[in-house]
């Protein structure tokens, strides 16, 4: 059991339980051997004098063999050397029984030779009893280690991943606001000023909620209206929307910037040879689940190859973050008409604050 490795706050609880381990099988050990001569006090003593050598072989195997050997996958390596060992010190105990515990205390008892076989596998098992323990628990405590390790490493690579995606979308979507603004300064419109002040807020949102697991649903409807206005004013009368939002809103969360991609990819295309289209946006929250329907019109000459939504960086992006953060809690359909593109997405809620 290695005291050295694990988590501190931890350390206290651990020394207890290699001591109890220890005292738990000086006392089995003295039962064993001290019931049959009724000298329970002889044998318990004995024990103490032969324990340090387990100690040491115990110690040895679980701290350094495993960690050095069979941790990283030399398990002949470990095996020799865990043979080596252990025929060690059942040698060292045998020194032990007969220059020290039966020169001193059991002097009745006829001293064996040293290598004196049926003695010297009694102590060879004895080993093996008492480090059976420690190494099923240090292998049970190294698999968990391991799997903690794959969980942060699987956890980390998912973060990596939704941050490069959502670092992709974000200049993919300022890049249009900015050029719809340079659009109205060119033609020198009067909505410049309310344009800036708009573009201010959608980017003081996205800077600090970008890298948020989650907002206030309300947050992210709010970010949707001011992109929608924003997007108004710069079609104008062109441009015929309906867009609605039903049931509370309040108390719960989402995973930013999921339905921007799909509003802004119907502003983009909604528009015909004449300049006239149409949007539909209908929000709706019913029993936890977020149900968002989008529905935009077509031109007529429309060309198949842009209607390819998987060619589109922000809805690309957003169907692979669907799938890390709300894997089998989202359905998302998309349908390419003759007329108009259809998008419905619905997902299921997270309560609470962010």
């Amino acid at each position: 059991m290695n005291l050295l490795t694990y988590n501190p706050e931890n350390r206290f609880q651990l020394i207890k339980l290699y001591a109890l381990y220890w005292l738990g099988y000086i006392l089995l050990f003295s039962l064993i051997q001290g019931l049959p001569e009724g000298d329970f006090i002889v044998a318990w003593r004995n024990e103490w004098y032969s324990v340090l050598p387990k100690i040491c072989f115990v110690t040895i195997v679980v701290d350094l063999l495993m960690p050095k050997l069979l941790f990283r996958k030399k398990t002949v390596a470990f095996f020799m050397a865990y043979i080596v060992m252990i025929l060690l010190f059942a040698f060292l105990q045998r020194l032990i029984d007969n220059y020290i515990i039966l020169r001193y205390y059991l002097t009745f008892w006829k001293t064996e030779p040293l290598l004196s076989a049926p003695v010297f596998l009694y102590n060879v098992s004895k080993l093996q009893f008492v480090v059976t323990i420690p190494v099923a628990f240090r292998l049970f405590y190294h698999l968990a280690e391991e799997k903690n390790k794959v969980q942060t490493i699987l956890s980390e690579k998912l973060q990596a991943e939704l941050t490069s995606l959502r670092n992709q979308f974000h200049p993919h979507f300022l890049f249009n606001v900015l050029n719809s603004l340079y659009s109205k300064i060119l033609s020198k419109s009067d909505d410049s000023a309310e344009i800036v002040l708009k573009i201010s807020d959608l980017l003081r949102f996205s800077i600090y909620d970008v890298n948020n697991k989650s907002i206030s649903l309300e947050n992210e409807i709010d970010y949707l209206k001011n992109y929608i206005s924003l997007q108004q004013l710069r079609f104008d009368d062109r441009l015929q929307l309906s867009f609605s939002v039903f049931g509370e809103i309040e108390n719960h969360s989402i995973e930013p910037f999921l339905v921007l991609p799909f509003i802004e990819n119907s502003y983009k295309y909604c528009l015909d040879e004449n300049n006239q289209g149409w949007i539909t946006i209908a929000i709706s929250i019913t029993d936890d689940w977020f149900v968002v329907k989008i529905e935009n019109s077509l031109p007529e000459n429309f060309n198949a190859s842009i209607k390819n939504t998987s060619r589109g960086i922000g809805i690309a992006n957003v169907k692979r973050r669907l799938e890390l953060l709300y894997p089998g809690e989202h359905i998302l359909v998309i349908k390419n008409e003759t007329t108009s593109f259809f998008v419905s997405l619905k997902l299921k809620m997270k309560d609470g604050s962010h």
